[in-house]
């Protein structure tokens, strides 16, 4: 009895400890390495037909979850634990299930099975796919252009295949499924060398980002927003020469009215430049966050499409109980409408793919944009409500995952956060002040190349490593029947 107590707490310690490994693997860390050998304590834990694989597998999870979004305690209180445990959930059942089946090819049924559990949280319940497994990768030279083959999904596969390699390494059973794993990692770290990354482009566009250093928790006047960025934006657009001027999310944050429209135009207007910005639309009864171009006399709208969970609704809103208890918790109730269609913005003839605070961790959505043949990728975005934390590096993270998947370049410009620029080769660039991306103001002018052309992730998404997954797990499950 003594020693089945020891072995449970051993077992939970492991859990822990692969849960907090995983952490250091992604932003503000950037470890990549850390993710090809985290989950090996997890394994260690993990027993062969134990129902108490899930429970372990959810510890692992949820110390994952729980520290990796302590920024949103900011917004949600604790309730945004409810979150991180239902996140957590997938790692329970992917522990369980690995080591239900039989251990002849479970290096590969795991990522198989890690994969297809990534697609269901990127689409079930509005999906939440901050921090899949193959964001750890967004920082590695070696790796990270895979992206552009096998998108974000493959980069997760790899790096649960790596844990189970080495967990497996020379081991009898494993060692067809040990080998074919190692060759693959590496014709994938070296495919790049022979099919390296052509920058074709004709065009190109004089973008200016400004990032104002604005705290939206604290009160701001719209009009005082604006002013500010008028200023800043006044001051740099002299340095050289610009096409277009992209402010953030939030910069007018209240119902954009006919007037501030026209004198926004007039702005331009003065210095000949096209104008990007973030504000809401609509009227009282049906409010849209929302991107605003004006070019000339022409003003465009896109109205964001994938809305944040707490911040502009509530999970489960429609409950009552849920929505009383989290406006006692958070003080509001939050309002904002679904855009109801993806749909490009032009400039100069130009397609913009604009996306609007956390829609570009969603690989579906730039998937969409890449279709309608979008030229490049601006973000806007206000994080400021992340406060200093890891919020905002691990949102601009992403951008490196979609420029090197869509092979286009993606711009961002953040009310207060990260703002920068990431090429299709997964180069960024990142204003910075006294040393410091967040909570500073800050501009860039850059020359964007707008790029033609699709990758094989943008041709085929991720249909072919589904297909490769149904397989090969039906092949394993008939095997065992």
């Amino acid at each position: 009895m003594k020693d089945r107590k020891s072995g449970l707490l051993l077992r939970f310690l492991l859990s822990i400890a692969g849960g907090i490994l995983f952490i250091f693997a992604f932003p503000p860390f950037n470890i990549w390495g850390f993710a090809f050998f985290s989950f090996i304590p997890l394994l260690i834990a993990g027993k062969e037909n134990d129902s108490k694989n899930f429970l372990f597998g959810l510890i692992a999870g949820f110390v994952f979850y729980s520290a990796s979004f302590s920024w949103l305690y900011r917004l949600a209180g604790p309730i945004y634990l409810l979150l991180a445990l239902y996140l957590s959930f997938y790692w329970g059942l992917f522990l369980y299930l690995v080591f239900a089946i039989h251990k002849r090819g479970r290096i590969f049924i795991a990522g198989f099975v890690w994969f297809l559990m990534e697609i269901i949280i990127t689409h079930l319940l509005t999906g939440f796919p901050w921090l899949l497994a193959g964001l750890s990768q967004w920082n590695n030279p070696y790796l990270l252009k895979t992206a552009s083959f096998t998108g974000i999904y493959g980069l997760s596969f790899l790096v649960i295949i790596g844990n189970f390699t080495l967990f497996y390494s020379f081991r009898k059973q494993q060692v067809v499924s040990w080998c074919i794993s190692i060759v693959l990692f590496a014709i994938l770290v070296f495919s790049p060398l022979f099919t390296p990354f052509k920058n074709n482009y004709e065009e190109c566009l004089n973008v200016l980002i400004v990032q104002p250093n604005i705290d939206s928790t604290e009160s701001h006047s719209p009009s005082k927003n604006i002013e500010k960025v008028k200023t800043l934006t006044t001051e740099s657009i002299k340095e050289g020469y610009v096409d277009i001027v992209i402010w953030p999310e939030g910069i007018y944050p209240d119902i954009i009215t006919p007037d501030i429209i026209d004198d926004l135009k007039n702005f331009a207007r003065q210095f000949n430049v096209g104008l990007i910005f973030g504000t809401f639309t609509g009227d009282d009864k049906k409010i849209y966050n929302s991107a605003v171009i004006i070019e000339n006399e022409r003003v465009q709208v896109y109205n964001k499409t994938h809305l944040v969970p707490y911040g502009e609704f509530v999970p489960c809103g429609k409950c009552r109980i849920i929505r009383d208890l989290f406006e006692k918790i958070a003080g509001y109730t939050p309002y904002v409408e679904r855009g109801k269609k993806i749909v490009p913005l032009y400039f100069k003839d130009k397609k913009l793919g604009i996306l609007i605070c956390f829609e570009n961790i969603f690989p579906e959505i730039v998937q969409s944009f890449v279709e309608k043949e979008v030229d490049m990728f601006i973000v806007i975005t206000n994080d400021s409500w992340f406060g200093n934390s890891s919020g905002p590096y691990q949102h601009f993270a992403h951008n490196s995952i979609r420029a090197v998947e869509s092979g286009r370049y993606f711009v961002q410009s953040s009310l207060t956060g990260i703002s920068g620029i990431v090429s299709p080769d997964g180069t960024v660039n990142i204003v910075k002040r006294y040393g410091k991306h967040l909570f500073v103001e800050g501009i860039m002018l850059y020359n964007v190349p707008l790029i033609k052309g699709k990758t094989y992730y943008s041709m085929v998404g991720d249909l072919p490593l589904f297909i490769l997954s149904v397989i090969f797990i039906g092949a394993i499950l008939c095997r065992k029947t």
